[in-house]
């Protein structure tokens, strides 16, 4: 059997790489190695800017609302800001993931369920392996997440990546959630909405031990007050806050999503630019077939390492600095970030508007503050 394009993984990325690429004629089959709807660890958050992006129906997967939240400080004081439109939706990865690769299959793509990709072979076509039985494309895209089979055979590996805990239990916050800084060195703890309870976890680019850490968090939080803490359960997250970081593939042999480190190294939101890669993906591979692989790192490279980028070096800032962001949380800050996830800026805009903000949050005098800046707006 011979197809246009193979693609391995059915979560968001791969789902929607697979539905793009037929919507523009190609024939595609998208391999998924679990049985959908399956079980997938995640905190489930969309930002609204995803919406332009997906299939008809979707607002049927959306669990809670989000306008607005909570950035805390250690689990104890805290600033709060809302929008009055939606700024984030909360879904089920299960459900949500399976609708994806539903809406995938109308449009046209072969899916094989519960079919486990081997390897593949280079030739005048790639022989894709499955225990399923052996097919030829002309593309391979690896949409695989962070333990890529595919990524493993073109030899990488993933060096920069948070380590996630994450468990469910009572609550209600409907509309808002939870952001806390300064219980981790460099990352979060967050407790999300997830329809009648709630989601509660930490990510951390450290090497903390994060089950203690989270029995910590949950233990002094003014709105856990140490409820039971029951089916803890890890992940890793990638993420890429330099060029060389992401891990596009070569030749035919293409990566997106969580394979590719095209992942936010701020707050490890990776759906986002794995559904935005997975269309740049596909128009790479119909509109330039020939130089499909330079063509989409170029437009990668152009249209979503920026915001990664710029987004690391506020993720350097306000984890080195992290009393001193949360004070300027309490300003602007938090309203232009909640400006972000409703698409309306970017984070290249919220680093350069502002870091003299940050300045000025870290000094104790503010008559000195004018000195720094002066220097700041000189080299800029």
């Amino acid at each position: 059997m011979r197809y246009d394009v193979v693609v391995v993984g059915g979560g968001p990325a791969g789902a929607s790489t697979a539905r793009f690429l037929t919507e523009k004629g190609a024939k595609v089959l998208l391999v998924e190695k679990k049985r959908l709807p399956r079980f997938k660890l995640c905190a489930g958050c969309l930002s609204a800017r995803i919406v332009p992006l997906l299939p008809e129906g979707w607002e049927s997967e959306v669990l809670n609302t989000v306008k607005g939240g909570f950035l805390g400080f250690r689990g104890e004081r805290f600033h709060r800001r809302t929008s009055e439109r939606p700024i984030a939706y909360i879904i089920d990865r299960a459900s949500f993931d399976h609708f994806l690769v539903k809406s995938a299959a109308d449009k046209g793509v072969d899916v094989w369920g519960e079919t486990e990709f081997l390897g593949f072979e280079e030739g005048r076509t790639l022989r894709v392996r499955t225990n399923r039985g052996e097919v030829e494309a002309e593309f391979l895209v690896g949409a695989d997440g962070f333990y890529s089979r595919v990524g493993k055979q073109l030899g990488l590996e993933k060096e920069k990546f948070f380590r996630s805990v994450e468990f469910w239990t009572e609550g209600d916050l409907r509309e808002e959630v939870v952001i806390d800084i300064g219980i981790v060195k460099r990352g979060y703890g967050w407790i999300f909405p997830k329809g009648s309870r709630v989601s509660v976890g930490l990510a951390t680019t450290g090497k903390e031990n994060t089950l203690r850490v989270l029995k910590s968090y949950v233990r002094d939080h003014w709105l856990l007050n140490g409820v039971d803490i029951k089916g803890v359960k890890g992940w890793m997250i990638p993420f890429a806050t330099e060029r060389g970081d992401l891990q596009l593939g070569r030749d035919r042999v293409l990566l997106v999503g969580d394979a590719a480190n095209m992942v936010d190294p701020l707050l490890g939101e990776g759906i986002y630019y794995g559904v935005l890669g997975g269309k740049i993906l596909a128009e790479s591979i119909v509109q330039s077939p020939d130089r499909a692989y330079q063509v989409y790192r170029k437009r990668v490279e152009g249209e979503i390492f920026p915001e990664l980028y710029y987004a690391g070096r506020i993720a350097r800032l306000a984890y080195t600095f992290q009393r001193a962001a949360f004070r300027m949380g309490g300003g602007h800050a938090m309203d232009r970030f909640l400006d972000l996830l409703s698409g309306r800026r970017s984070y290249k805009d919220l680093y350069k508007k502002g870091l003299i903000e940050f300045v000025i949050s870290l000094l104790p005098f503010e008559n000195f503050s004018h000195i720094i800046i002066d220097k700041i707006l000189r080299r800029r």
